[in-house]
């Protein structure tokens, strides 16, 4: 009998957005736990050198370069899976932030930066991964929501509302894959310590708004390691969905975090705010 430790053992496993942070600590877990992990990025040199790097953990893993933005692109990343076993997993993780500011003045490269990764990348990687899970009968697709999947964000608007998409385009994915085996899951992590979050791109004027972010992550932000762990659970199980910032965590964690001393100055993770060009139109 199998242990926990091999439970996805036979299954390939795709994580776009894979090669550091969030997605990377989801590649390792899966990879950890029996799984063959696929990595995909837009940069070559981060697709090899996260490979390596699990290699070097004993996790069987390959990848390649991809924008998610791209259908053939995400189309040679299914292939790449199939051509090492059976793709049993398919995580839409890769994700953009947008500008912090209001939506009136923000650059429309920037909007539609972020619709491409964020909404056409999560539809690309459904798209192609839905086929072959159907075709066999299961397989587990998770769609990664964010701030705003349920509700709306003033100043983040780009990036709340194509969160929201996502859990409206999961829900209904949800609905369409019924009693067909394979199971459809949304997973919302949280605050998540990473160079996306700590790396922020502010409108003129806007920036000092931005001052109490480094409070919040210091009550509630978690690790890669920490915020991937319950995707072991989904993939495992029928659960529709799992959201990290409930009532109850946002009190015990907020509570822990501050008697830990994580809101002192010291303890804070880093903050880089840039600021647009006041001429900056996008």
């Amino acid at each position: 009998m199998g242990s926990r430790r091999d439970v996805l053992r036979g299954r390939v496993a795709v994580v776009t957005g894979s090669t550091r942070g969030l997605g990377l600590a989801m590649a390792r877990l899966l990879g950890h736990h029996g799984a063959t992990v696929v990595l995909a990025s837009r940069s070559d040199a981060d697709v090899e050198a996260a490979v390596e790097r699990l290699h070097a953990e004993g996790i069987a893993a390959s990848g390649r370069q991809c924008d998610t933005g791209e259908l053939a692109d995400v189309e040679a990343l299914r292939d790449e899976a199939l051509s090492r076993g059976t793709l049993g997993i398919w995580v839409n993780n890769a994700g953009a932030s947008g500008v912090f500011g209001p939506t009136a003045s923000t650059p429309v490269d920037d909007f539609t930066r972020v619709v491409r990764t964020n909404i056409l990348g999560t539809f690309h990687g459904s798209r192609v991964a839905l086929p072959v899970f159907l075709d066999q009968g299961r397989g587990d697709l998770v769609n990664v929501y964010g701030r705003g999947d349920q509700g709306p964000v003033a100043l983040q608007n780009a990036y709340a509302s194509s969160k929201r998409w996502v859990r409206q385009f999961t829900e209904s994915l949800r609905l369409e894959t019924k009693g067909t085996g394979v199971r459809v899951h949304g997973m919302n992590p949280g605050l998540v310590m990473t160079d996306m979050l700590g790396h922020v791109t502010s409108q003129p004027g806007y920036e000092h708004r931005l001052g109490g972010l480094q409070v919040v992550v210091g009550l509630w932000g978690q690790t890669p390691d920490d915020a991937a762990r319950p995707l072991l659970d989904l993939v495992t199980s029928d659960a529709a969905e799992f959201r990290y910032l409930t009532k109850t965590t946002m009190v015990t964690r907020g509570v822990r975090n501050a008697l830990a001393g994580r809101l002192r100055r010291a303890k804070r993770m880093p903050l880089n705010v840039t600021v647009l060009d006041a001429n900056h139109k996008g």
